[in-house]
């Protein structure tokens, strides 16, 4: 493929570099020591402003399969993207920070022409979150405006889950779609039993992802959380755990900030004070905490933050470092994660360069999550819905209005519906022309 990156930072260095082996990379970057940096590397090299018309087209746009815009200017790379759509560039992905511009952790744009839009620390939140949900978890996805989750975890011995498929019980509110086993996706009904080390696709209603941990894990107990810093990481992390009946307290310095995120927050303490104020934090109780996560945006902050948590005795400690060459440092020292939003943000998107947003990856096969409206006329309007679903493809959830249905084998979809449906490639066609009109 032909791939064109711009800014040579962290996060464009780091993408040139996995992908230049197998591609054919072009990187343009306005300073010149950042491009400097670049020599030894096999890609092409260019010294200007990404978002110049003329540069692009003498970089080649027009036969460009895809650009990541990963400089750090938001407007830069969002104009680029634009740009880069009009002139011919097949897929365009722009990183991008500003809340006002993105509110989650990946989002679609393309009626402006921007393929996708990609916000580091969302992506960073998002990631940490996960592995609070419970032990298992793979991997966790928000659709339907978050009303609707995509679930992947692994079954473990200790789990009520392995044996005869037809003994299987999850919670209201939940659906199984797949099982991965050994890189492999298999469609619920070609699975007989269920085993140890499987991976189960599950989609489920948001509200009742606290009803599935409680139900696979004997640890039911709520964590006790603190979260020091009330910037977008914070913010989103603090948003996405109260769903899950753990106790959680915010410490953030500035004062506006906090009264904001008390409006915000209704079910989390929010503390104005400083996360390296030993005197606040023993007075917190941060050695009973299950969880502490330093996420401000200052990396010494969260060193610091993350020492005394973790000699005040805090069970578990996690801390954003934006330089990633500090990762190894800080977890010696200090935290026992150290997560980097531009390390995160070079996972996300070659994922998304491998196969797509909603794309289930695996060694041998991949999926595709269909997220589908069904309109007046189409074909999957009418009784049994399930029944019309193609080989190779599973009806999740529907989603109808604010009601999220689990759907029986008699369920039928509406006009207005919006279906979550996971196919295999050779059913994407057939699935999708159900929904055509």
């Amino acid at each position: 493929m032909q791939i064109l990156i711009t800014g040579a930072g962290e996060v464009g260095s780091h993408l040139a570099k996995a992908l230049s082996d197998v591609n054919d990379v072009t990187i343009i970057d306005r300073d010149k020591s950042a491009c400097a940096r670049l020599e030894g590397m096999d890609v092409k090299v260019i010294q200007g402003n990404a978002a110049n018309a003329q540069l692009l087209i003498g970089a080649g746009i027009k036969d460009v399969d895809i650009v990541v815009a990963v400089t750090g200017n938001d407007e830069v790379n969002i104009i680029t993207c634009i740009i880069a759509n009009h002139l011919g560039a097949k897929k365009t992905i722009a990183r991008v920070s500003n809340s006002d511009y993105i509110d989650k952790p990946m989002k679609h744009r393309r009626q402006v022409g921007i393929g996708l839009m990609i916000c580091p620390e969302l992506v960073m939140a998002e990631k940490i979150v996960t592995s609070l949900y419970f032990p298992s978890m793979i991997e966790c996805r928000q659709m339907g405006g978050g009303k609707v989750e995509l679930i992947e975890l692994e079954v473990r011995k200790d789990m009520p889950l392995a044996g005869p498929i037809g003994n299987f019980a999850i919670p209201e509110g939940c659906a199984l779609a797949a099982v991965n086993r050994s890189g492999e996706i298999l469609m619920p009904r070609d699975v007989e039993t269920i085993e140890p080390k499987d991976r189960l696709i599950l989609i489920c209603e948001s509200k009742s992802v606290p009803n599935l941990r409680r139900a696979i894990h004997q640890e039911t107990a709520a964590h006790k959380v603190m979260i020091v810093g009330g910037g977008v990481v914070g913010f989103y992390l603090a948003k996405w755990l109260e769903r899950m009946d753990f106790a959680l307290k915010m410490v953030e310095i500035d004062n506006k900030r906090c009264q904001q995120l008390a409006e915000d927050l209704p079910e989390t303490l929010i503390l104005n004070g400083d996360g390296t104020d030993i005197s606040l934090l023993k007075s917190e109780s941060v050695g009973s905490m299950d969880v502490v996560f330093s996420v401000t945006g200052i990396d010494e902050k969260n060193l610091l933050c993350s020492l005394l948590a973790k000699q005040l005795g805090a069970k578990k400690i996690v801390a954003r470092v934006d330089r990633s060459d500090y990762i190894e440092l800080f977890e010696m020292v200090g935290p026992d994660i150290a997560i980097s939003p531009g390390r995160v943000t070079v996972e996300a998107v070659l994922k998304l360069l491998m196969g797509g947003g909603d794309i289930i990856t695996t060694g041998k096969r991949w999926a595709e999550i269909l997220e589908l409206k069904a309109k007046k006329d189409a074909k999957i309007l009418g009784k049994r819905a399930a029944e019309k679903m193609p080989n190779g493809a599973v009806l999740g959830m529907i989603l109808r209005g604010n009601q999220v249905i689990v759907p029986a084998p008699e369920s039928e979809v509406k006009e207005g519906d919006v279906v979550f449906i996971l196919a295999l490639p050779q059913a994407l066609d057939r699935t999708r022309s159900l929904f055509a009109i």
